[in-house]
């Protein structure tokens, strides 16, 4: 007998977990006091409010993307509660590497935190991929009017996002400021709409019109 339920309840969880995180976020920035200068002594700690601004749009990013994958998804089991804790997990661990980064920017163990910060990332976004991996192996957890035509280039899109915080940490290695540059680009390329979605919706109401 199968313990499959719907997913209401994981996604309700899902979002109110990434909201603390990203609000969480703000806590770790640094409030300077002084009486004199203010201005200048939050432009010395800038490192953290581009680190902060960064996290945050991360971690949007990831709700949206989560939302979008359960509109494909009608069930879940306890393998993909399992795999989507995980995701979440290293969710609520950006505040910590946030901060960490911010804090060590142009120090001795600059490239340590980036590593960690980086680290983190690769790990929830690999985790993000095994629920939709999972997922998409368990057909019957997915919508009947899923289209199948859509699957493989969504894993293909999907899967760019651990390819390219991996890229992002091998690159720390060698340069902390270069590593931010896959990161950049997986922001611009996931804030935007799914190409395969569109194309398989455009391909779909072209073979409409035919009919009509």
């Amino acid at each position: 007998m199968h313990n499959h339920r719907p997913t209401d309840r994981l996604e309700y969880f899902s979002d109110a977990v990434l909201a603390i995180a990203a609000t969480l976020l703000a806590t770790e920035l640094p409030k300077p006091e002084t009486e004199t200068g203010l201005l200048q002594a939050i432009a010395k700690e800038w490192p953290s409010y581009a680190a902060f601004a960064a996290s945050f749009l991360f971690i949007c990013i990831a709700w949206s993307n989560h939302h979008n994958i359960f509109i494909y998804i009608k069930q879940t089991d306890q393998y993909l509660l399992i795999l989507n804790i995980l995701f979440l997990i290293f969710v609520t661990l950006q505040s910590f590497t946030t901060g960490l980064l911010a804090r060590h920017v142009g120090k001795p163990d600059e490239r340590t935190a980036a590593l960690m910060y980086h680290g983190t990332l690769v790990l929830m976004t690999f985790f993000y991929n095994c629920v939709w991996w999972y997922a998409i192996k368990k057909k019957e957890l997915l919508k009947e009017e899923t289209d199948k035509r859509l699957i493989r280039p969504l894993t293909k899109e999907y899967a760019m996002a651990p390819a390219l915080h991996l890229a992002a940490l091998i690159i720390c290695l060698w340069s902390v400021p270069f590593s931010i540059v896959p990161v950049l680009l997986l922001y611009v390329y996931f804030a935007l709409p799914r190409l395969s979605e569109k194309k398989v919706k455009e391909r779909r109401n072209s073979m409409e019109y035919r009919q009509a």
